[in-house]
């Protein structure tokens, strides 16, 4: 047979038979919530604000070299302030050691320095770690999208509220300080970094541009830039060549005629005159060359047609002598005639000599020039090497020498502290009130406790401990029927009472009528 379900009156029912062992764990732990929550220490808390100013000198102008994450910054920030060096300082400083070992903080259960019996600076610090909350708080949106923290907070927690104050503008200080250091030190970093690497560019481009110059003093007319001077000066060579090769020619024939009519001693002015007219040929000959490729004021052609007027002029009066047949030319007279051809003979071979020797120079400067042109190619792309190292070099420096001008600014920015800083705009607050704990919070919670306790401890005592209640409990257990059943009554006599208290608490299936 199934048991019959409880409803709510049952559970009512048992709730009114044990109401004390309900109530007895409700009221132990509410009182046991309370004299805990009383006898807790009083905490208290206080905050300071601290906003984030942009830098005063415009972007456009000052580049700031910190780039750093403000978030990132912070979170070094902190762990430089939470080290055990600065909140040991202000542990003692405040006279925090005390403050641990009297009062309310002995019932925190701290650790304790085992020859003193005193908290140990290790837990004093880090509980101060545990009291120190730093909170960053958001403001508009950056341009990527993001939150930029415009302001962080700053609280710490302690039992005496001047002290906590303190400490709460102490902590604050600490991080301007150390803020602008950090970015002091930050731009002066770079600056000497930069300095350095400046240098070492400012050697290697030193030692190219040596290396550029050497190169450019070795191969001086055989540079790229000089193939068409080199050109030119070939071509202007080569006229002087053909124009020196012309005037020894010219020398030569005349060498040959002047010692044809010095070996003329006898023969008279008609021998002259035959060898001045095959003079005058020749001359004419050369004459139709020179104009053919000269002007008219060109010396070479100039000096041809002098030469050609005075044989012409000599060959006249020859002409006019034999004409007149006034006297006959004698040996003597011919012979006074022969120095003076012999003197323009050595003119001629002096002549000779420096067109020769004008002409060997000439080809030796046209080879000359013909190798520097045959060499340049190879030149350039030696140049072209040495000049891409060069300009690779010049252009690390001039980028170097911009990024050490800007840091050498930024430097001067932060000194002066008109670059990114914070500044306090609300100060740590006197605490008036507790922090922690709630004690509200603690009483409540143990009622709730006892609550669970009661109801756990009645529903123990109703399993371990079953009887019949009503007739639909024999349900199942008997299959006698239920004849009559014997109500609740009550009497003031102790013994019945004892009696019916045994009755109802008889072992199930032994209860007597």
């Amino acid at each position: 047979m199934q048991q019959p379900e409880n409803n709510l009156n049952d559970y009512i029912e048992v709730l009114y038979r044990r109401k004390w062992i309900f109530v007895a764990p409700i009221l132990l732990s509410l009182i046991i919530a309370i004299v805990i929550a009383y006898n807790m220490p009083s905490r208290y808390r206080s905050t300071t604000m601290i906003l984030i100013e942009g830098q005063r000198v415009p972007e456009a102008y000052v580049q700031a070299t910190d780039k750093t994450p403000l978030s990132s910054r912070l979170s070094t920030l902190t762990q430089q302030i939470m080290s055990r060096t600065r909140l040991e300082k202000i542990a003692l400083d405040f006279n925090l050691h005390e403050e641990f070992n009297q009062g309310p903080l002995k019932r925190l259960g701290l650790s304790r320095d085992g020859d003193t019996g005193r908290p140990g600076m290790e837990t004093i610090i880090e509980q101060m770690r545990n009291d120190i909350n730093i909170e960053v708080i958001e403001g508009g949106r950056s341009r990527r999208g993001g939150r930029n923290p415009d302001a962080f907070s700053i609280s710490y927690t302690g039992t005496n509220p001047e002290t906590i104050m303190q400490i709460t503008n102490t902590l604050a200080s600490l991080f301007i300080e150390e803020n602008l250091k950090a970015r002091e030190e930050y731009a002066e970093g770079t600056s000497e970094f930069l300095i350095s690497e400046l240098n070492k560019a400012k050697r290697e481009l030193e030692r190219q541009e040596r290396s550029l110059r050497r190169f450019k003093e070795a191969h001086m007319g055989a540079l790229p830039g000089q193939m068409n001077a080199n050109l030119r000066t070939l071509d202007r060579l080569q006229l002087e060549l053909q124009s020196a090769r012309e005037s020894l020619r010219n020398a030569m024939q005349r060498k040959s005629f002047l010692e044809a009519q010095r070996g003329i001693v006898t023969g008279g002015p008609q021998t002259t005159s035959s060898a001045m007219q095959i003079e005058l040929l020749r001359l004419g000959n050369e004459l139709a060359g020179l104009r053919s490729t000269y002007k008219e004021n060109y010396p070479d052609v100039i000096m041809v047609k002098n030469r050609i007027a005075e044989i012409e002029a000599q060959l006249l009066e020859n002409e006019e002598v034999l004409a007149n047949n006034e006297e006959k030319i004698t040996v003597e007279e011919l012979a006074t005639m022969n120095p003076t051809v012999s003197s323009e003979l050595n003119i001629t071979k002096s002549a000779i000599e420096a067109y020769r020797l004008r002409e060997e120079k000439i080809i030796k400067q046209i080879n000359q020039y013909e190798e520097r042109v045959e060499v340049i190619p190879a030149n350039e792309q030696k140049l072209a090497d040495i000049r891409r190292d060069y300009d690779i070099s010049l252009d690390n420096y001039k980028s170097l020498l911009e990024k050490k001008l800007n840091a050498r600014l930024a430097e001067n920015l932060e000194k002066r502290q008109q670059g990114e800083r914070f500044r306090v705009i609300d100060p740590a607050n006197l605490p008036e009130k507790p922090y922690e704990p709630n004690r509200r919070k603690i009483a409540l919670m143990g009622l709730m406790i006892g609550m669970g306790l009661g109801i756990g401890l009645i529903y123990l005592f109703e399993f371990f401990n079953p009887a019949f209640r009503k007739a639909e409990d024999f349900h199942g257990v008997m299959d006698s029927p239920i004849l009559t059943t014997i109500p609740r009554f009550t009497t003031n006599n102790a013994k019945v009472r004892s009696g019916k208290f045994q009755l109802v608490k008889g072992k199930k299936g032994q209860r007597h009528a």
